[in-house]
């Protein structure tokens, strides 16, 4: 076997374990996104963490006017997660705890226990994977219900050089064509605040799934007319960007509000589709 031969194998062996890492194994993994599929991060880890996600998986969202934007980066902050294990289920079934998280709770009786990750972590909606990283994690089959977690601004000395989240608790950007001209939504908000994501019914995972904290983009904009804001000039498209932030007036003043609302509101509970 040739140097050439051998280094392949070896990539291609390196690429199988990071795809077995991101869907589990040894139980089920979570993981937040605005992509339903768990297929999207295993892909992403072999492909590296800096390469887009691929372009006909990108969500598609509208404002309440029918403007039609293209997700193509969203990231959040969050600190102090906490999801409450199947019940009846003991902490010692948790593995692959981050540096700094724990576990307490249900060593005895029916009652379950609470994982905790303090956080901060960073994380990319767009391809599931998040600073540190959180794929070694693995839950314990069994039905969960709700996951909570506090949406907070990125400090610059908890978060790597660079971040573009500092100041901030979520980013996005979304492509959007408006008279024949294509355009970028730039969004950041700063704010501090809980949300807790949960499932009425519950939601069943096995050991090989993924427990998913989905945010919907489908309701972010609800409730601001951007295509009639643009034309009154309560809303401006400076050098191909436009910005939702406090200076917008009329119709759509109070967008970030708004949309902080609306992202709140988009948390589902659910099992990765495969």
């Amino acid at each position: 076997m040739n140097l050439r031969t051998l280094s392949l194998r070896q990539s291609l062996l390196s690429a199988a374990a990071l795809a077995v890492t991101a869907c589990g194994g040894e139980g089920a993994s979570l993981r937040f996104s605005v992509n339903e599929s768990q297929s999207t991060a295993a892909s992403a880890l072999v492909r590296g963490a800096e390469t887009p996600a691929p372009a006909e998986t990108a969500p598609t969202f509208r404002s309440s006017d029918g403007v039609t934007f293209t997700l193509t980066e969203a990231r959040i902050h969050l600190k102090d997660i906490r999801l409450d294990l199947p019940q009846g289920t003991k902490c010692a079934e948790v593995r692959g705890l981050l540096s700094g998280a724990t576990c307490k709770g249900g060593e005895s009786g029916s009652g379950s226990g609470t994982v905790l990750i303090p956080g901060p972590l960073i994380v990319d909606l767009m391809t599931g994977t998040t600073t540190p990283d959180l794929s070694g994690l693995r839950l314990p089959a069994g039905t969960y219900k709700r996951i909570d977690f506090r949406l907070d601004k990125a400090k610059a000395d908890e978060v790597a050089s660079g971040e573009p989240l500092v100041d901030y608790s979520l980013l996005v950007k979304a492509r959007f064509t408006r008279e024949n001209t294509d355009n970028t939504l730039d969004l950041k908000l700063g704010f501090s605040e809980d949300a807790r994501f949960e499932s009425a019914t519950g939601v069943e995972v096995g050991a090989d799934d993924a427990l998913l904290a989905l945010l919907k983009p489908q309701a972010w904009l609800e409730g601001l007319p951007v295509a009639t804001c643009l034309e009154k000039g309560d809303l401006e498209i400076t050098s191909n960007v436009l910005h939702l932030d406090d200076q917008a007036k009329g119709d759509c003043s109070g967008a970030e509000d708004t949309v902080k609302r609306n992202i709140k509101n988009s948390g589902d509970l659910r099992k990765a589709k495969e």
